[in-house]
């Protein structure tokens, strides 16, 4: 299905996430819910974003699922390894992806084709042009969310049409990424001003002899 990694895949990293995230809960640094009635996505999204902003908490992790003999497969780990959590600007779909940029986006933005596990971010949120936020990662030879997803505002169509600006900016400095995220978030220079052209001193210099005849 468009939008989708592979079914199979997607359960696959499910299931060995979860895994993980609960095990972010047993940390005895987790902060702890005041109640017992957490819904369990949301306590999966506080493990995901405590264990990614806490990067000791992850290795002690999956240092624990070792010990159970039952260790995060490679690719998995691999994909947790590369995540990039933040708020993002959901900008719009194609036919085969979803259209995220970060949401400090600029002049020199990048711009990231994202695949969806086994939901669409559409699906999910409802609609496109707005800012979410979620985990990205480098997951099944693309990039994918880790489908835990946040809604943080609806954009208005200034906003939409601004980020549409930046991702045409980023698609011509060959920064709109399909295969995977760029191994750190690289600086473009604007280019430099115009040289002047060659006629506007010349005119000048005819310009200030008709000044200097006159006078």
């Amino acid at each position: 299905m468009p939008h989708l990694i592979d079914n199979r895949t997607a359960l696959h990293f499910i299931k060995h996430y979860q895994r993980l995230l609960l095990e972010v809960v047993a940390h005895p640094s987790f902060p702890k819910p005041e109640t017992g009635d957490v819904d369990y996505l949301v306590l999966l999204k506080e493990a995901r974003d405590w264990m990614l902003e806490h990067p000791q908490v992850l290795e002690d992790a999956l240092a624990a699922l070792r010990k159970t003999k039952k260790p995060l497969p490679s690719d998995v780990e691999q994909a947790v390894h590369s995540m990039r959590l933040g708020r993002w600007v959901y900008l719009r779909d194609t036919a085969h992806y979803s259209i995220l940029l970060p949401l400090t986006a600029n002049e020199c933005a990048q711009a990231y084709a994202v695949k969806s596990l086994t939901t669409r971010l559409r699906d999910m949120t409802g609609c496109s042009g707005l800012v979410l936020q979620t985990a990205l990662m480098n997951y099944a030879g693309g990039i994918a969310t880790d489908g835990l997803v946040g809604t943080v505002a609806y954009l208005g169509p200034g906003y939409r049409e601004s980020y549409g600006e930046y991702l045409a900016q980023a698609r011509t400095q060959g920064q709109f990424y399909q295969q995977q995220l760029p191994a750190v978030e690289t600086a473009c220079v604007p280019p430099p001003p115009a040289a002047p052209s060659a006629e506007a001193p010349a005119r000048k210099t005819v310009r200030a002899r008709k000044a200097v005849k006159k006078s």
